[in-house]
């Protein structure tokens, strides 16, 4: 750990120990403690994730470092996870996506605790198979007017206000859902009466009927169709959030256990001297700090803007499961004093019970582990007979190993120096700069020349990219190249296999499982080989209006709008072409992308280098 994190590590726990005294006493009679929460509000807790104060790594951290330590003095487990719940549910999705009417209306309110938050996701009839949702959002003048039944809101009979998602159109895509922040005092809400649960007594779960409840427009949380990007993004949080304060109850439960092996005597010796309670001990605490460790790999990953999607699935399933196994594992050491419900152990059973459950069930973060890992999957055709579809699963492309090295593209054409000339204008920029102002000027050209869609001005779907069958990433790649030569700037071209475009479970659902072949490009900058941005993650995001994260040099990625890193789900290594000749690599995408081939069967707006320059335009 570096001197940074310890200091930070330090602060964080400093705050939460400031209301030590309002949260180690057992929790209450199962209502949810207001006086506790405000207490925990008042640590700052809340504030870390948006405070402009302190850059990135400290707000992840700080935040991650406070929940661990209110996991260890806060008994109640059931406020711990409305905790989580609110500053993921509503916090986390306002902070990222919403906008800045938004943000001055409820965001103070929300991170001192004055108001509680929530989302409303599941359904009845529509649980882990979020597409299958009925509730609806239809544009009227200024609003949305909701209408709906919602099941499973965590913190819903409390909250002020709740982030809902909704169908705004009668597609099965994954662009068929927004987010809405409604307040629950608007005019058809209505809130159930609180479920009885086995476990997390104190965090109250409702049901929510939305009965021609208007919204404005202007509480549309991202961009219309964005509403699985915005819960994407919310939902790795809400994991990251509500697991480390499991971890934190590991602690506090581990601690206890070895004091009772101590001061417990059978047999004129403690009964930590007996090779079967040490070993339950010993297997506490690798669960617990494996777990730990884990997490904030996690948190590592997601500081550096990679991608987590597969590692926060990991973490769902394996904290989960070992905060569970090490709950059974306290009240077996405590033996039938374990067993009596005044000591908490049976309560934390209980407690524990929910964690493969809820935020996206184990089950399904296992078929997403193996999916991400190429398996194949079958799933339900999305349509009125729900025939059963078999996916249609190809082999892992053969990709040629070597091209013999010829001219790349030709860079001194006059439609390419023309185009570098447009793109860069007069302002003198050093070679990073010219590389990300010629990144930009080339996605924004090559959209227009597949689409005849101008980025810039107008939306495109991604699901209307997947449905079309065609895509622009190796054209990219190839004119990119063209123009960083043209500056002087050594360019190659990486061709990458990968199982889905996008790493959503429903975008993966379009593009059926398959295995295709993605092109980017690497340019050597200060001696250095420097990956580019895989263009859908910077494209969806600005098609959907959200934030990206700052270009910094060619990062891994420019920012996925659900999780800060790339959306690819690369197989194996990457093939890199330093000199690749053009006609060959169509020839490959003709035979390996089908994804990217037209019904013409060739490269979408594809020109082919000709021995002469005359008469003929590449761009």
């Amino acid at each position: 750990m570096q001197r940074q994190d310890k200091n930070i590590k330090k602060r964080a726990r400093s705050l939460i120990d400031a209301a030590i005294h309002e949260l180690e006493n057992e929790a209450n009679s199962g209502r949810f403690p207001r006086d506790k929460w405000e207490s925990i509000a008042r640590t700052g807790i809340f504030e870390r994730v948006v405070s402009s104060d302190i850059d990135k790594r400290e707000s992840v951290l700080s935040t991650l470092y406070g929940l661990e330590r209110l996991g260890e003095i806060c008994k109640d487990s059931g406020l711990s996870f409305s905790v989580a719940t609110h500053l993921a549910s509503t916090i986390t999705a306002l902070n990222k996506f919403g906008s800045q009417e938004l943000k001055h209306e409820f965001m103070e309110s929300l991170v001192k605790g004055r108001l509680i938050g929530a989302h409303a996701i599941s359904e009845p009839q529509a649980g882990s198979d979020a597409l299958s949702m009925t509730t609806t959002a239809r544009e009227e003048g200024d609003d949305y007017v909701l209408n709906g039944h919602k099941a499973f809101v965590t913190n819903g009979s409390i909250a002020d206000v709740i982030v809902v998602y909704a169908k705004t159109s009668d597609s099965s895509t994954a662009d068929c859902v927004s987010a809405f922040l409604v307040d629950t005092k608007t005019q058809g809400v209505r809130l159930g009466k609180e479920m009885e649960k086995v476990g997390l007594h104190t965090s109250p779960l409702c049901e929510l009927t939305l009965e021609e409840c208007r919204v404005p427009k202007a509480n549309m949380i991202g961009r219309h169709g964005a509403g699985f990007f915005v819960l994407s993004h919310v939902m790795q949080r809400e994991i990251l959030f509500a697991f480390m304060l499991n971890v934190g109850e590991m602690k506090r439960r581990l601690d206890r256990c070895v004091s009772y092996v101590n001061s417990r005597h059978q047999f004129d010796s403690p009964i930590g001297s007996f090779q079967s309670v040490s070993n339950r001990i010993a297997d506490m605490k690798i669960r617990y700090e494996l777990s730990r460790q884990w997490l904030y790999h996690v948190a590592e990953k997601m500081i550096d803007n990679k991608d987590i999607t597969s590692e926060v699935a990991i973490a769902k399933v394996f904290v989960s499961e070992n905060a569970l196994a090490t709950s059974v594992d306290a009240l077996h050491i405590h033996g039938g004093y374990g067993y009596v419900a005044s000591n908490g152990f049976g309560e934390e059973v209980c407690n524990a019970l929910s964690g493969p459950i809820y935020s996206g069930t184990n089950d399904i973060q296992r078929g997403r582990i193996a999916a991400m890992l190429g398996v194949a999957t079958q799933s339900k055709k999305r349509s009125d007979s729900n025939q059963i579809r078999v996916p249609n699963v190809k082999k892992a492309p053969k990709v040629a190993e070597h091209f013999e090295s010829e001219a790349v593209f030709d860079y001194q054409h006059p439609d390419v120096q023309s185009f570098v000339q447009k793109a860069l204008g007069s302002e003198k920029l050093n070679k990073r700069e010219t590389a990300v102002k010629l990144y930009y000027a080339v996605r924004d050209k090559i959209a227009y020349m597949v689409f005849n869609t101008d980025i810039s001005e107008k939306g495109l779907r991604a699901s209307s990219i997947v449905k079309a069958g065609i895509g622009f990433c190796l054209h990219k790649a190839i004119l990119y190249a063209a123009t960083c030569h043209s500056q002087g700037i050594e360019c190659r071209i990486v061709a990458n296999r990968v199982n889905n475009h996008i790493s959503t479970p429903e975008l993966q659902d379009l593009v059926g499982g398959e295995v295709f072949l993605h092109w980017y490009n690497e340019v050597k900058i200060d001696g250095k080989w420097l990956k580019v941005s895989p263009v859908f993650n910077s494209l969806l995001c600005k098609l959907y209006g959200l934030e990206t994260l700052e270009f910094d040099g060619f990062s891994d990625a420019l920012a996925q709008p659900y999780s800060d890193g790339g959306t690819m789900n690369y197989i194996g290594e990457p093939i890199r072409f330093e000199q690749p000749n053009y006609q060959q690599l169509i020839d490959l995408v003709d035979a390996h992308h089908p994804n990217m081939v037209t019904e013409s069967g060739t490269v979408p707006q594809a020109r082919k280098p000709t021995s002469s320059n005359e008469n003929r335009s590449i761009l």
